[in-house]
């Protein structure tokens, strides 16, 4: 039996597990007793992204500047190299530290963040080159809302409900703690797909077929065509799509609420299907829990690293709020083959 169809559908649940044997897999002990991807940014590129940005700031510039697009920060394609290593081959996530927020500036740090993101691949600008991702005091329950925009929890996800549109890293920046919660939860999703395949191979079946997704477009006005839910379908789990290897693509809430808005509501079979990947994805020893604190940043493979942050209570100061920043950068930063940096610890550096 073939592996896959033309569109990236699995046929053969077992072969995937011989394809993607390179791809990385954990359990939340792994991650925590592994020390690379927890990297301590060199002094020679803080000290470099502070040059640049005086200068920017000098000559009137932003951190979003054309200018400073074509300027660059020492050693950082170096960085990104052992990052897309990573990113690709042991982890599927990159801790960035050593960024002092309150000493630097917030506009340095975007300007790292950028730079990095550019360094690494094509940066999307779908809601802006660095979106805020902050409690705006919306409810997902009464508008069609991202859940970034509020408090609450989304449950374990990857960025895009968009059939057209798949990030291959999504990044978070983050500036500003919550009073209480915020931890951020990461899961690998292979590590999911090899425990389905071993307990429940017809759940892992049906993920692999498709299902409904609604999406959130800016400024939408009027009610969306029929057709057009309808062909913002596609698997959880699909293979070759948008990169080559394993994908997984998946958020509850939008698949639930394009079934309905669809007229065509999930099925018990279906529920139990994704209710039995949301227990897998959240068993205790495939959880892993940080807290982001301000200056770090977070980079994650979002075909293999499903995540979310728990429920937060804001500050009452507008100034002390919660506030993170995300970046989508394109595939191109995912390269399969992406080759073991010489010096893993950037000590040369």
């Amino acid at each position: 039996m073939p592996l896959l169809t033309s569109t990236g559908h699995i046929e053969d649940l077992s072969s995937v597990m011989i394809k993607a044997k390179s791809q990385p897999s954990w359990t939340s002990t792994g991650l925590e007793t592994n020390p690379h991807w927890k990297i301590t940014l060199p002094e020679s590129i803080l000290s470099s992204v502070l040059v640049l940005n005086h200068w920017l700031e000098a000559r009137g510039y932003t951190w979003q500047s054309p200018e400073a697009r074509g300027m660059k920060i020492q050693n950082l394609d170096l960085l990104a190299n052992v990052m897309r290593y990573h990113l690709t081959q042991t982890t599927g996530v990159v801790l960035l530290s050593g960024f002092n927020v309150a000493e630097y500036g917030e506009s340095a740090s975007r300007l790292l963040l950028l730079q990095l993101g550019y360094a690494l691949g094509s940066v999307l600008d779908k809601r802006g080159l660095l979106y805020d991702v902050c409690d705006r005091g919306q409810d997902h329950r009464k508008a069609n809302v991202l859940f970034s925009s509020t408090c609450t929890s989304p449950g374990y996800h990857t960025d895009s409900t968009d059939a057209d549109l798949m990030p291959g890293v999504v990044s978070l920046l983050c500036l500003k703690t919550a009073r209480e919660g915020g931890v951020n939860r990461l899961a690998n999703t292979f590590t999911a797909y090899q425990r389905l395949l071993q307990s429940q191979p017809e759940v892992l079946r049906r993920l692999c077929q498709n299902f409904i997704r609604d999406k959130i477009i800016v400024g939408e006005v009027g009610t969306r065509s029929h057709l057009d839910r309808l062909r913002n379908s596609f698997p959880v789990f699909e293979w070759g799509h948008w990169y080559p290897g394993l994908t997984c693509r998946y958020m509850r809430y939008w698949i639930d609420a394009g079934h309905d808005k669809a007229g065509l509501p999930l099925s018990d079979e279906d529920r139990f299907v994704l209710d039995q990947f949301e227990a897998t994805l959240n068993q205790e020893d495939l959880t892993y829990e940080l807290q982001l604190q301000p200056g770090d940043m977070i980079f994650l493979n979002n075909h293999l690293i499903a995540h979310d942050r728990t429920e937060y209570i804001d500050w009452e100061e507008p100034e002390k709020k919660r506030h993170l920043v995300r970046m989508w950068v394109g595939n191109d930063a995912l390269q399969s083959d992406a080759p073991k940096p010489d010096d893993m610890h950037l000590s040369h550096i």
